[in-house]
């Protein structure tokens, strides 16, 4: 017999809401991603502020009407777009703190190669806030350089955790997920950083892996899967990484962008998603997705900030083959803050 499913608001710990809802305002065309992306530095040229607050909002009212009440996102911040999508993501997270947290990571989208500038506007989006600094292992030629000189402004500015798109090509020979787990071991930063993607994971030989997977446990390193990749390489190894102890959570990746056209922010789709790539089909393997949608925040703020907001989701059944093959919409959405609110 069925019962009803009640948790905790769901998690998306990983998108990029300043980029959300691109489309169909620009037209989609599937090109290779290197030049998709220069598309996006077009637009992002042109952004303003209030753009980018209109179309970030648009992607958080999708996911708030399915349940999701912890999101964390990253923000571009470059010479091309400066710091207009910190100042609209702070607005967002001010305007909407009574529905639901989110946690902005300034975001080195375009590497220092290519941006020097970027690094100075990164220190200046870190104190603007309790604000996060993430990176990317492959925008640079030298990829064990751009991790470190993030670690290096993450040390200098205080910030509170650190991110890095880890080995999204894929690749056996981009495969830096162990030097990041290395680095924040060295540095002691076990447990404030997290590695999403970690594509090449999947392709490297398995001791090799078995290996790096054993590092990343004993490091404290968070990882993000985001089923969405399966678009273009192969999903991290999901199932190993879960069984080793460490901390999996899941991300929408982009919604409605030039990277992503799709996407309506509900966390239960991807989850299906994943059950389908990686065949998530055995009933504890099922409740171990939607375990990945309800963790408790990583970082303690961010956790008493969830704890205070008091959102519960209600779903009509307790049945997680139903959820997972339906991905339903909520019967019921509330949190304490909004019910004691003036």
């Amino acid at each position: 017999m069925t019962q009803p499913w009640s948790t905790r608001g769901l998690a998306n710990e990983h998108a990029h809401l300043d980029k959300g809802m691109l489309v169909p305002g620009v037209a989609y065309a599937d090109a290779p991603p290197a030049v998709r992306g220069g598309w996006t530095r077009e637009h992002k040229a042109k952004f303003t502020k209030q753009n980018i607050y209109d179309r970030a909002e648009a992607a958080l009212q999708s996911m708030l009407r399915y349940g999701t009440t912890y999101i964390r996102t990253h923000v571009d911040v470059d010479p091309l777009v400066g710091l207009k999508g910190i100042e609209a993501l702070l607005d967002l997270r001010r305007d909407y703190a009574k529905q639901a947290v989110i946690d902005i990571t300034a975001f080195n989208q375009e590497g220092f190669e290519r941006f020097p500038e970027t690094a100075e506007l990164l220190e200046e989006a870190l104190a603007m806030g309790r604000i996060g600094l993430g990176g990317h292992t492959l925008t640079d030629s030298d990829g064990e350089a751009h991790i470190r000189r993030l670690f290096e402004i993450a040390e200098r500015n205080g910030a509170p955790w650190l991110e890095f798109h880890t080995d999204e090509s894929g690749k056996p020979e981009h495969f830096l997920m162990p030097f990041i787990a290395e680095e924040s071991l060295k540095r002691g930063w076990a447990g404030k950083v997290y590695a999403i993607h970690c594509n090449s994971l999947a392709n490297v030989p398995d001791l090799q892996a078995e290996k790096a997977i054993e590092l990343a446990a004993s490091t404290g390193l968070h990882v993000i899967a985001c089923p969405t990749a399966i678009a273009t390489r192969a999903i991290t190894r999901t199932k190993q990484l879960i069984q080793s102890g460490i901390r999996v959570s899941m991300g929408s990746d982009n919604i409605g962008d030039l990277f992503n056209p799709l996407g309506g922010g509900n966390m239960l789709q991807y989850a299906q998603l994943l059950a389908y790539v990686q065949r998530f089909y055995e009933p504890g393997e099922q409740r171990a997705l939607l375990d990945m949608l309800t963790l408790e925040p990583a970082d303690a703020e961010a956790a008493r900030r969830l704890a205070e907001l008091g959102s519960r989701v209600a779903y009509e059944t307790d049945r997680t083959d139903v959820l997972l093959a339906h991905a339903p919409r909520p019967v019921s959405i509330e949190t304490a803050a909004a019910l004691n609110s003036p």
